[in-house]
């Protein structure tokens, strides 16, 4: 999985060879950064607010790991812009993209953000990209925020399956025709079991065939983030439970799922470096890495009451009256009523952001470091969601 997500060459998020966006309406799946900008005016606006809560320090900085094409450092700079003039001077913003420095797939995104940042007026200098993520800043450098969207699920897992009693681990091999195909064999590592053992799973109750996985390596991203952190909040968002709820009898073949051309599939050996590899987010196990490193769990909450907290309803009925006021004035007309068209486009993607079926069902996780007592004023998790 780590081979056909992160080869350097033929890697699925290094283009798969061809060099192709796989994020986005062009791509294999859409984020929620995509659905509409509105997204990350919410996203900003809990940051700002982080920023004001640390006491407004002199630098800012937002580190976003698998930042992708940039579409929320393009927000983040355009909300400071428009909403928050007073963060501008502080706010720093670093960028972490695996896909090579030198290949069309990162030069296109860089370029892409460069001229998004350009037609915004940001300072030069301001804005940065990183090959290595948070192992590249010495530990306790950074004051601010480290921001994740939809990054923890592609990390690569360890499949197992329950067989016979016993937990097998499900391994890639080459049949007789020469085809990738599944084969069973011992754990790999006895951190397998003392990872579900220790998250009290009662998997020996469990029926022959029942798979799960595990994730080992978001333990030591996270560990490493937390490190990373001087001062400040780590905002992750993606979509999982808890190991009690995510690692349950009823889910029977386990969550791992394969996404091409915005279709659910079911072969994760086909096509390996050209489709997504993706499974659920154990938040247990991330909330207890950054605990290790002193970082403390502020709240876990959906996304769907994360962004309706922000004001999400409230600023996007703003946004339709000022971008398409014809729909009032001029309803009768051509042009009222494509703009009471454009309103409705605009409604329709913030529900599909907050239905709790789909986006809004992510969950959110934020956690912090020399921030105490911010879990009844952070906007996003302070009042009950309308």
């Amino acid at each position: 999985m780590a081979h056909a997500l992160y080869h350097p060459t033929l890697g699925y998020y290094s283009g798969g060879g061809e060099g192709r966006e796989p994020i986005g309406w062009e791509g294999d799946y859409f984020t929620s950064g995509d659905l509409h900008p509105l997204w990350g005016w919410c996203i900003a606006r809990q940051l700002h607010q982080m920023w004001e809560l640390m006491g407004r320090p002199d630098r800012f900085d937002v580190l976003e790991p698998g930042a992708g094409r940039g579409l929320l450092a393009a927000d983040v700079w355009r909300y400071a812009r428009e909403h928050a003039p007073d963060w501008l001077p502080a706010l720093r913003y670093t960028l972490v993209d695996r896909s090579a420095p030198a290949s069309p797939l990162r030069r296109a995104r860089e370029q892409r953000l460069a001229d998004a940042l350009a037609a915004l007026d940001v300072p030069p200098g301001a804005t940065r990209w990183l090959d290595d993520g948070a192992a590249a800043l010495p530990p306790r450098s950074l004051t601010g925020v480290v921001v994740s969207n939809e990054l923890v699920d592609a990390l690569p897992v360890h499949l197992l399956q329950l067989r016979a009693g016993t937990l097998r681990e499900v391994y890639v091999a080459v049949d007789g025709d020469g085809a990738l195909a599944e084969s069973f064999g011992d754990l790999s590592t006895p951190a397998l079991l003392a990872y579900l053992d220790g998250f009290g799973i009662p998997w020996r109750t469990y029926p022959d065939g029942w798979r799960c996985e595990v994730c080992l390596d978001a333990i030591p991203w996270m560990r490493g983030v937390a490190r990373t952190l001087r001062r400040g909040f780590i905002l992750t968002i993606d979509y999982g439970d808890t190991a009690r709820n995510l690692y349950v009898r009823d889910r029977y073949r386990g969550t791992l799922a394969v996404y091409r051309r915005h279709q659910l599939r079911n072969d994760p050996l086909a096509l390996p470096g050209r489709q997504d590899l993706t499974a659920h987010v154990n938040f247990s196990a991330l909330i207890e890495a950054a605990r290790a490193e002193g970082a403390r769990l502020v709240g876990l909450t959906t996304q769907r009451d994360f962004l309706l907290r922000l004001g999400i309803r409230d600023e996007a009925e703003a946004l339709a009256r000022r971008l398409y006021p014809a729909a009032d004035t001029e309803r009768h007309t051509d042009r009222g009523q494509a703009d009471l068209l454009r309103r409705r486009s605009l409604r329709a993607a913030v529900d599909v952001l907050l239905e709790p079926r789909g986006l809004g069902g992510f969950r959110v996780l934020v956690q912090q470091r020399g921030v105490p007592g911010c879990r009844d004023t952070l906007l996003g998790l302070a009042d009950p969601a309308p």
